[in-house]
């Protein structure tokens, strides 16, 4: 059986280890960060454009026009804040970097136009990591002198770059470009970077901000700018571009979109909508518990791997479904890891408790049965197993003990060692022919063999236990005639002829297996195996033989059973040791051989 405490180890195990490789592990890291890239870029919940912030954009056409297009031209600039400041913006961010100097006299101009402008202008500033020289930094720091700035760095993943986290202050204090702009307009910003919250346009075709080329702005009504947060920045090819969860199509984001989503997040004081760390582990180990119980449920290999792919189609499925309709987003991996490694490593455990009792049973019996029966000792192992072992039963059953006569003649014609190798190739015959009648070897004693017919699989029925007495006598007249052909070899290699004595009993047994770890046998306990034994010794009185080198005596419920079905002569009623009734016996007879021979006609 599997403990409850087994199954909580394994859902602990699997829950511990799915939460963690998926995080630690950069493939599955990499392949958890994709598949929320490709939720939020197609299966978003279509927003309407944010009321807050509009871009205002300089893009390939407009510096077409410019007489400077990098550094871009100041003059353009100071113009153009002048014209955001008259359509009543609420605040104005430039994410152009202002490093190098152009015409002093334009520089002058918007710098001065930054600094008296009637509403909040922030201008972006490099952290260290920033690739600048010494006179960059210092012009930059010259020409933001006064005029409120922040970091436009953007935080990369560093397994594919991908921008998907926002660091708010850099590492000496300096708030981001967008947390400026926030504070700015009164809104706090928190201290540790978030993952940044995309947002979804109202159609796939039109963005989430209301976007205008720079060159338009005083053309445009003044209500599509008054009150809103404008955002300028670039827009050209290969410039200020990055790779984001909303451009998994090989495209990229331009950076000043990307500082308008961070900017709109912290204005509305939004999170990311992935579901939090506690609810996605109790969603790992309720999945690793459900994947443990469907692989104990002892599915074929077959229902229990469509089942298995089914349930991560559907837990898939419906994770992109509860994002579509506004819900939060669910991280895949780390659930459809505890999903498939508990189903996984509970079937690894079955499996290898299942070797562990097989290579128990087959230490018991594989040795000394035929294929079949082993295959069905297997099939029916719940019936008679407890524990990785036979638990005790009592059936019907019929038990053979075959005993070599003249073996002590061999013993004196032989050296140990070819004595040895005589009697294993004399058992080897014998077990192979107990096993082709279905019947099993459970110890040899000496040159005895004790083998029974009905076990450990009980049978139920009458028919069965004679079946199986049937069995046990055809398999004692098949050992005299395969101890025919083995005399004949015998005696070119000049050993002397044997015969064996068989007696068979059936009747009702205790069975079970005895010893531990180290030594375990499966034996029969009770007056049938006696019996049996004591049969075999009796055979020693009889005159008569049941083939040429075979005496084989039965007791009367195994003759009850095989009456009509194989020849017999009755030996009579005979006291046997331990027993206080008289027990009628017969000597079965070979048809296949001689009638009943005599000792003399034997050869003795």
């Amino acid at each position: 059986m599997t403990t409850p405490w087994l199954v909580l180890a394994v859902v602990a195990g699997v829950s511990a280890a799915a939460l963690g490789l998926t995080r630690l592990v950069p493939p599955l890291r990499s392949a958890d960060e994709s598949f929320r890239d490709v939720t939020i870029a197609y299966f978003a919940k279509p927003e309407p454009q944010h009321k807050g912030v509009v871009l205002v954009t300089l893009g390939e056409d407009l510096f077409a026009s410019l007489a400077c297009r990098s550094p871009v031209d100041r003059g353009f600039l100071a113009d153009l804040v002048g014209n955001l400041e008259r359509a009543g913006v609420r605040a104005i961010g430039l994410d152009i970097l202002f490093d190098q100097p152009t015409l002093p006299a334009l520089d002058e101009r918007l710098r001065q136009t930054l600094r008296r402008a009637t509403v909040p202008v922030v201008g972006i500033t490099a952290l260290q990591d920033t690739p600048l020289t010494e006179e960059q930094r210092r012009y930059l720091g010259r020409f933001l002198d006064g005029i409120p700035h922040g970091h436009a760095n953007l935080a990369k993943d560093r397994l594919d770059g991908t921008v998907r986290w926002h660091v708010p202050r850099g590492p000496d204090g300096t708030p981001s470009f967008p947390a400026r702009l926030a504070q700015l307009a009164g809104t706090p910003i928190p201290d540790e970077p978030f993952r940044i919250d995309w947002r979804a346009g109202p159609s796939p075709e039109a963005k989430p901000f209301p976007v205008y080329p720079a060159d338009m702005v005083p053309m445009l009504p003044r209500e599509w700018l008054a009150g809103r947060i404008a955002v300028v920045g670039t827009v050209l090819v290969g410039v200020d571009q990055h790779r984001t969860p909303l451009a998994v199509a090989g495209l990229s984001t331009p950076g000043v979109e990307i500082q308008a989503h961070v900017l709109a997040q912290l204005l509305d004081g939004r999170t990311s909508r992935t579901i939090p760390l506690g609810w996605e582990a109790a969603l790992v180990v309720l999945l690793s518990a459900a994947g443990v119980a469907l692989a104990v449920a002892g599915l074929p290999t077959w229902a229990l791997a469509l089942a298995g792919l089914s349930v991560l189609f559907g837990l898939w499925a419906a994770g992109v479904a509860l994002f579509a309709q506004g819900g939060p987003l669910v991280p895949m991996m780390a659930p459809s890891a505890a999903w498939l490694g508990g189903i996984a490593a509970m079937t690894a455990h079955l499996s290898l408790r299942e070797r562990a009792d097989r290579r128990n049973l087959m230490r018991l019996f594989a040795n000394h049965v035929s294929q079949p029966v082993a295959e069905q000792i297997w099939q029916e192992r719940a019936t008679f197993l407890a524990g990785g072992r036979p638990k005790p039963q009592q059936l019907t059953a019929t038990v053979l003990f075959s005993d070599v006569e003249g073996f002590t003649t061999v013993c004196e014609a032989l050296e140990p060692e070819p004595l040895i190798r005589w009697l294993e190739g004399y058992l080897e015959v014998m077990v192979r022919v107990v096993a082709a009648h279905d019947g099993i070897v459970l110890r040899f004693i000496g040159d005895a063999i004790l083998a029974v017919f009905g076990a450990p699989i009980a049978r139920t029925t009458q028919a069965e236990i004679d079946a199986d007495a049937e069995r046990a006598v055809r398999c004692a007249l098949q050992m005299g005639r395969e101890l025919t052909e083995l005399n004949r070899r015998w005696q070119t290699e000049g050993l002397p002829p044997v015969g064996i004595r068989v007696g068979i009993h059936t009747g009702p047994l205790v069975a079970g297996s005895l010893g531990g770890l180290r030594h375990m046998e499966y034996s029969l306990l009770g007056d049938t195996a006696n019996t049996a034994a004591r049969l075999e010794a009796l055979g020693k009185t009889v005159d008569m033989r049941s083939s040429p080198h075979c005496r084989i005596v039965i007791g009367e419920p195994t003759w009850t059973a095989v009456d009509g079905k194989v020849r017999g002569l009755p030996v009579g009623e005979v006291a046997l040791k331990g027993k206080r009734k008289a027990v009628r016996i017969w000597l079965v007879l070979d048809d296949a051989g001689p009638q009943a021979l005599r000792p003399a006609e034997a050869g003795e």
